[in-house]
């Protein structure tokens, strides 16, 4: 069976469900007069989504409202463009973080603190186990 969470950040599968779902969007947006408005709604809010997708630009809301920040907020990808989202903390996933793909300590020191909340340092970001991930890093200015 393949993990449904590796599916739900592949950026092939996020794109082709979107369109999927404008064209559902257009089909009853033509076909059905008294949803008319709601799908135009919907065919909107896919068109933001796609956009989204395409130009690898996609946020967390929850930090977003957090730190007022879009830059802290968005979400990172790999050099495929799927998203690092959900996996960070899960030893048997694909994801492995080293010190190497932090630009800050601050920024090593949040994945870290994410991922000891379910009790292990599964990436090794704190070599010392003093609690301080990546001191090698630079602090954020």
């Amino acid at each position: 069976m393949r993990d449904i969470s590796k599916t739900r950040r592949s950026k092939k599968v996020r794109l082709t469900v979107i369109i999927i779902l404008l064209v559902i969007a257009g089909i009853i947006f033509v076909m059905w007069e008294k949803a008319r408005i709601g799908a135009l709604i919907a065919i909107i809010a896919l068109l933001a989504a796609l956009g989204m997708e395409a130009t690898e630009n996609d946020y967390d809301i929850g930090k977003m409202i957090e730190t007022k920040s879009f830059s802290e907020s968005k979400i990172k990808r790999d050099d495929s463009g799927n998203l690092i989202l959900g996996a960070m903390c899960n030893a048997d996933d694909d994801f492995d973080y080293n010190c190497d793909d932090f630009t800050t300590q601050e920024e090593a020191q949040a994945a870290y603190e994410k991922c000891a909340k379910n009790g292990n340092d599964v990436h090794g970001l704190d070599g010392n186990n003093d609690g301080v991930a990546c001191q090698n890093l630079p602090h954020k200015k």
